[in-house]
C-alpha cells in the first residue's frame, strides 16, 4: 500500500481523512465478526434443531405465528 503525506492538508482535512480511515477499519472488522458469527450459527444448527424441532416447542411458540 502506498503511504501518503497528509501534512499538506489543513488540520481539519487531516482529521476528516483520519476519521474516515477509522470508519473503514471498524466496518471491515465488523464484517469479519459477522462472518465468524454466521459460521458458528451454521455449525450449531443441527444441535439446536434437536431441541427446537419438537411438538412441545411448537405448542409453546404457536401463539406467535
Amino acid at each position: 500500500m502506498k503511504s501518503i503525506d497528509l501534512s499538506a492538508l489543513p488540520e481539519a482535512a487531516q482529521q476528516e481523512v483520519y476519521d474516515f480511515f477509522l470508519f473503514v477499519k471498524q466496518r471491515v472488522q465488523g464484517q469479519e465478526a459477522v462472518s465468524g458469527a454466521g459460521e458458528c450459527a451454521q455449525l450449531s444448527e443441527n444441535t439446536l434443531a434437536a431441541d427446537w424441532n419438537t411438538k412441545k416447542e411448537n405448542r409453546a411458540w404457536q401463539h406467535f405465528q
